[in-house]
């Protein structure tokens, strides 16, 4: 599934990659920031610029509004053992829903806005990276009221937020070519694995350019994740051993978005112009392309350590 800028949701099938057929295409009043699968493939929530969360019946084609913000939802989320939907908003409120009944459950009011979120169901934690450094972690079944409340290890702007498939800690990446690995656990012996390093910069006629990081993704398997950057370029890390693993050819284009397959065989890669660089030309507009990667079992694996 892929929320786009121009409104619609395309809907992909991964039965035949070799021969794929075109997609699905339903259409909402306004840009699309966040879309995620429900309960089934069939089921689906989206939020965007037009305020609204809608529940989405991809067997009929139709969508149904289960509430609303004062603002654009920037951030989706789908929690199955809840059974609740979880939305972030440049209102700076955090909203919970039951699409059953289409209430609301719950609203909190944040210290600013939305930029990014990630669930990991292993913990039942959820991240809301927020303007201004702000940063909340929640326990998904106790929604009243953040379990931390940190600041970022990031100086600037959080593009990307990506949790740990052990539900341990979390990856986030900024505009200033950076990404931090953090962790949950407050004891002072876990807190001080946490760092952060440069990544996605390299040098163009001599000056170092520096590039954001708008999308992050962990392996549900290995516990290693990729990063895409405006550069073009996508990074496998493995973050326990501080080192990275691959690093594909450069794309044609900025990489916008990255989400790997729940049995992480495949990785879906999003290939956009962003504005980092200034308006795009009609040629950059025209590089537009999902691709899906089937290597990235074997490439995501942890290098076995010499005895």
């Amino acid at each position: 599934m892929v929320s786009s800028w121009d409104g619609s949701i395309q809907l992909h099938d991964m039965t035949s990659l070799e021969s794929p057929s075109k997609p699905s295409i339903y259409s909402t009043p306004a840009a699309v920031l966040s879309a995620t699968f429900g309960s089934s493939p069939s089921t689906a929530f989206s939020g965007g610029l037009d305020r609204r969360l809608r529940e989405w019946d991809f067997t009929t084609g139709q969508n149904r509004v289960i509430g609303k913000h004062d603002d654009a939802i920037q951030t989706v989320t789908w929690c199955p053992e809840q059974n609740i939907v979880i939305t972030g908003s440049w209102d700076s409120t955090l909203r919970v829903w039951d699409p059953r009944s289409s209430t609301q459950i719950s609203v909190s009011t944040l210290p600013s806005k939305v930029y990014a979120a990630s669930f990991a169901p292993t913990s039942s934690s959820l991240l809301i990276s927020m303007a201004h450094r702000n940063v909340h972690v929640y326990d998904v079944r106790k929604m009243q009221e953040p379990t931390q409340k940190r600041e970022s290890a990031l100086k600037f702007m959080t593009r990307s937020v990506a949790c740990m498939a052990d539900g341990k800690g979390w990856a986030s990446g900024s505009i200033e070519g950076r990404i931090a690995v953090e962790y949950f656990d407050s004891d002072p012996a876990v807190q001080s694995q946490k760092y952060a390093f440069r990544c996605h910069r390299q040098a163009v006629d001599g000056v170092d350019c520096v590039y954001p990081i708008n999308a992050l993704a962990y392996h549900p398997i290995h516990n290693t994740f990729a990063s895409g950057g405006s550069d073009g370029f996508i990074s496998i890390w493995d973050h326990t051993a501080k080192k990275r693993m691959k690093q594909y050819p450069k794309f044609s284009n900025e990489i916008s978005a990255l989400s790997f397959s729940p049995d992480g065989s495949k990785l879906a890669i999003g290939i956009s112009y962003e504005h980092d660089n200034g308006v795009p030309n009609a040629e950059d507009r025209e590089k537009r392309q999902l691709l899906v990667k089937t290597t990235v079992m074997d490439d995501c694996k942890p290098k076995v350590k010499a005895a």
